[in-house]
């Protein structure tokens, strides 16, 4: 019997997880990444409708895993195999092979902003592997793609982007490296935390028995596995995120308030649910920077040291 590395799958920044994955292993899915797939299924069909009131041509091909249409790519050893969501066209864009999918405010933020060769590569990788299987049996594709919706909003977006030679050859290469291995490859965890975390072979990877979370990189830098302290970090950094959104948001209203309100000589306006009163005060300011000019010899006098906490949060990624 074949090898068969799903396309959905052959992306993953791990390749114990991939071994695992094509050698038959029973793969464990916690309650919350299965729900987190199935909202994913339910809703869609809703996008596919999206896209149509849109005016996008859509060839749907429904069913998800059991889907009428599977595409393969034979390579030595096994094949890539996969069902792809859709091909979509409108105007004079043509033959759009597309994956659909939702994300979180954070992770849809990020992708709308870096595009998905930057941010997503392993849905680059699942939609090359479409991609070869639809070509070989014929089927233009000029453009390929990902539909995200924001699951916190309902804000949509299209990324499209060209299919890459050189990427799908290095994704046969690396899909034939996991056919030949008798084992497990041996190897550090990756780099990307969410791995393990949502990995559905950690109850068989050996590498979990010796805990991690005193890995180093660099001379300060520890590398954690523990949930509580990543979800910490992202919503961190999904509460930065949103505290941006705001102060944009707030920014953007003054702007128009103080154009269509406070120009106009109003100080309250009624409108919808809402009453704005607008009113202007003086407060005096303590001018340090004046004080330690005129008397730096006070200066030292007065001061006292005090300590705070910076809290300096960057994605892996960027680094």
């Amino acid at each position: 019997m074949d090898k068969i590395l799903r396309a959905s799958k052959a992306g993953f920044p791990c390749s114990r997880n991939l071994w695992y994955s094509v050698n038959g292993f029973e793969p464990v899915i916690s309650p919350k990444t299965q729900r987190i797939f199935d909202v994913g299924t339910y809703l869609e069909p809703l996008i596919v409708e999206w896209l149509r009131q849109d005016g996008w041509e859509v060839e749907y091909n429904q069913g998800s895993q059991n889907a009428e249409l599977e595409v393969s790519v034979p390579v030595v050893g096994g094949k890539l195999a996969g069902h792809p969501d859709c091909f979509i066209s409108k105007g004079s864009t043509h033959n759009c092979l597309i994956d659909i999918k939702t994300m979180n405010d954070r992770a849809f933020t990020q992708w709308r902003r870096e595009g998905t060769l930057k941010s997503k590569p392993q849905y680059v990788t699942q939609l090359h592997v479409y991609a070869m299987g639809c070509i070989a049996e014929g089927r233009n594709v000029d453009w390929l793609g990902v539909v995200a919706v924001n699951k916190n909003n309902s804000d949509w977006h299209i990324d499209l982007f060209r299919f890459n030679p050189i990427t799908a050859a290095k994704i046969k290469s690396d899909a034939e490296y996991i056919f030949s291995l008798p084992e497990p490859p041996s190897q550090n965890c990756p780099a990307e935390t969410w791995c393990c975390n949502y990995c559905d072979f950690s109850h068989l990877c050996n590498l979990r028995d010796n805990p991690v979370h005193d890995t180093h990189v660099g001379n300060k830098t520890t590398v954690t596995h523990d949930e509580d302290i990543i979800n910490a970090m992202e919503a961190l950094h999904q509460a930065r995120e949103l505290s941006a959104q705001a102060r944009e948001l707030e920014g953007n209203a003054k702007s128009v308030i103080e154009e269509k309100v406070r120009k106009q000589g109003l100080s309250s306006v009624q409108g919808g649910d809402f009453i704005l009163n607008i009113s202007e005060r003086s407060s005096s300011k303590f001018d340090s920077a004046a004080f330690k000019k005129a008397h730096p010899e006070l200066v030292g006098e007065f001061s006292k040291i005090s300590t705070s906490t910076t809290y300096n949060l960057q994605e892996v990624s960027q680094l």
